[in-house]
């Protein structure tokens, strides 16, 4: 009776030790799960900052939905150390080990599909990707912006100026999907009479070497369509040794680096001075996001206290809120997760949304903006419905400090070496003096060469999206059929004395 009492002691001591120890768990936002009714995954990379921004607006999510509900939600972060191994070793660690209901994160249909390859049990969760998409793949709920309406915008704001030509640069990473993106941006481009002349996947060790082979290029517009807010900066830091943020080029950088500005310091802003970026809109003045921004703030500095001067939440920050606490209330309904319950409308901190074919549908419109001086301004607003919000986009400010648009191309490196002119032959005999006249200056030792097709050629060279440096060498050695050849022979017979007075 005695050993029976006390076992049952024991007993009773063990279950309410670990009763206590489940009381006082906490998961990774410092909240207490005493009452925990779910856990929810993510998968961020954390070394980045677009990651840190995720990481603490999903921990400020769930405290704030504690508060809110007073039912806890268990949040396990992990890096993905910007890797699809990475991401996916991660995803597998947090299904087996955590026994997490949802997973939130910048993942890509590649990465899910790799861990569910290993592990079946995946294909149970309920997937919700931050990261921008082109397309919509099971079982993923993309919740991040719509690539394909942001490519849209780069375009809208090419054929604007008008540029015909363009030079592609990606950020080679493994998660890119560069070939789908480039793919788009081509089809985009096409009711704009441009195409894209030339398309570098960069790995960020090979930026100098890339940039300098792209400056031997004709091309002076340059589009950044794949980019972290890391691999940009060292581009403009290079491009701008480089000499390549000078007139006449033109930079257009997508909402993965705009959005993210203000998190920069001034000796970046200075090497991208200059720069088009189109940037996500929100509602910075509601009573929701000026409650949220000082409690994001407090938590981003407790943790990155390095970052204190930049500690501002950006779109990404909203984007993964709205997705934690959508995903906490469904948890809240439901134990069994799915895209029908988790997303029927919702009015968050990025906007209004409401589910459709598996991708979270919200009204985008975008601010276009100008990187000048200590930091940026908004020259026009963008829609896909509307277009510009402006006919006439604001005073912009190009590298190199002008106000003139840059034609997009360099004549030097389109006739080679510098200071090279394109010689055209013209028939120095007067037979069709209306169509050619070539008239000596023996006092003044020029020529002039006037005439209707003179005009007609001067009026075409005038509509060139680039300068054609240019000399008419008067041809009287023959007649047309020899003046012809003398294209092939690179024109030793084409009028030496003239060519010798120049």
């Amino acid at each position: 009776m005695c050993c029976a009492s006390s076992l049952l002691v024991v007993i009773l001591l063990f279950s309410m030790g670990t009763s206590r120890g489940r009381a006082n768990e906490r998961d990774d936002s410092g909240t207490i799960t005493q009452r925990m009714i779910g856990r929810i995954g993510g998968v961020v990379d954390q070394g980045s900052r677009l990651g840190k921004e995720q990481k603490t607006a999903m921990e400020v999510a769930v405290h704030d939905f504690y508060l809110s509900t007073r039912s806890n939600i268990s949040l396990i972060t992990r890096d993905s150390y910007g890797s699809s191994a990475r991401a996916a070793s991660a995803v597998l660690n947090l299904v087996s080990n955590k026994k997490v209901q949802a997973i939130i994160g910048t993942l890509t249909s590649s990465q899910v599909e790799l861990a569910t390859e290993i592990d079946n049990t995946t294909k149970a969760i309920t997937f919700i990707s931050l990261a921008p998409t082109a397309s919509y793949t099971r079982p993923i709920i993309q919740m991040g912006s719509n690539i394909t309406v942001q490519l849209q915008c780069i375009a809208d704001i090419i054929r604007h100026f008008p540029w015909r030509k363009v030079t592609v640069i990606s950020e080679q990473s493994s998660l890119s999907e560069s070939c789908c993106i480039i793919t788009r941006f081509m089809e985009a481009l096409r009711i704009t009479d441009s195409v894209v002349e030339h398309h570098c996947t960069i790995p960020q060790t090979a930026i100098a070497e890339e940039l300098k082979n792209l400056k031997t290029k004709t091309n002076r517009v340059f589009v950044l369509i794949q980019s972290s807010l890391e691999f940009a900066i060292l581009l403009f830091e290079e491009a701008k040794k480089l000499g390549m943020m000078e007139n006449g080029y033109a930079w257009i950088v997508p909402d993965d680096v705009a959005s993210l500005l203000d998190s920069v310091d001034l000796t970046v802003i200075s090497s991208m001075q200059g720069v088009i970026g189109i940037k996500n809109n929100y509602i910075d003045t509601s009573e929701p996001f000026k409650q949220f921004k000082p409690k994001f703030r407090h938590k981003y500095i407790s943790q990155y206290p390095a970052d204190e001067e930049f500690a501002n939440p950006s779109f990404f920050a909203l984007q993964a809120y709205d997705a934690t606490w959508a995903a906490a209330k469904a948890i809240e309904k439901s134990e069994k997760l799915s895209s029908d319950n988790i997303f029927p409308h919702f009015e968050g901190l990025s906007g209004d949304m409401t589910l459709e074919n598996g991708t979270v549908r919200k009204m985008e419109t975008y601010s276009i903006i100008n990187v000048v001086g200590k930091s940026y301004r908004e020259i026009a607003v963008w829609s896909l419905n509307s277009g510009f919000s402006v006919e006439k986009l604001e005073p912009i400010y190009w590298p190199g400090g002008m106000q003139t648009v840059p034609k997009g191309w360099n004549s030097t490196a389109f006739l080679g070496d510098k200071g090279k002119v394109l010689r055209i032959g013209v028939p120095a005999r007067d037979v069709f003096k209306q169509f050619v006249r070539v008239e000596y200056d023996h006092i003044q030792n020029t020529t002039n060469v006037t005439g209707f097709s003179i005009h007609v050629f001067e009026a075409v060279v005038k509509r060139l999206p680039y300068e054609l440096p240019r000399v008419y060498v008067p041809f009287n050695a023959g007649y047309y059929d020899e003046m012809v050849e003398q294209v092939y022979h690179k024109g030793n017979l084409l009028g030496a004395t003239y060519l010798e007075s120049c």
